[in-house]
């Protein structure tokens, strides 16, 4: 009986010391592109004349993501849009291939894969929605900052 005491306590200070948490990477996708490469905010039709603030750009991204040292592992794959210093944006978008349809607003992240990561590639056509209030919104150019990250087991 004591044998099997010690045992157990072995095994438990092994499973505490030995931590079972997912990591997060930053995955590399600047082989994507973005189509049209210097999109504009339009307004809605009928917005002036409502009142409604909401301005709306849609682009296209061919995403090309960089996963090939998870390549055969289980991963869940996030689209992340970080806080925009000029408001909220709200994102949505419908996949090709791939990757999920889903949506998200700055400051969040939304699983687009999860499984098998399937090879070094991970590649498809979004077609993104972008909209957010005018009223917030800076004069300067403001370049999209869309990135994806892994989670691994």
């Amino acid at each position: 009986m004591p044998g099997r005491v010690a045992l157990l306590a072995v095994l438990v200070a092994f499973a505490l010391a030995t931590p079972c948490r997912a990591e997060t990477h930053r995955l590399d996708d600047s082989a994507s592109q973005v189509f049209p490469p210097n999109a504009q905010w339009e307004w809605g039709p009928g917005s002036l004349r409502t009142g409604i603030n909401t301005v709306h750009m849609h682009i296209r991204v061919e995403a090309r993501i960089d996963t090939r040292a998870w390549a055969g592992r289980q991963g869940r794959v996030y689209m992340v849009l970080p806080v925009d210093a000029g408001g909220p944006i709200t994102a949505e978008w419908q996949s090709q291939g791939r990757l999920l349809g889903g949506r998200l607003v700055s400051g969040e992240r939304a699983l687009v894969f999860s499984g098998v990561i399937p090879g070094p590639l991970l590649e498809d056509t979004l077609r993104v929605h972008l909209a957010t209030d005018a009223r917030q919104m800076t004069t300067e150019t403001q370049r999209m900052a869309f990135h994806f990250e892994i989670d691994t087991p």
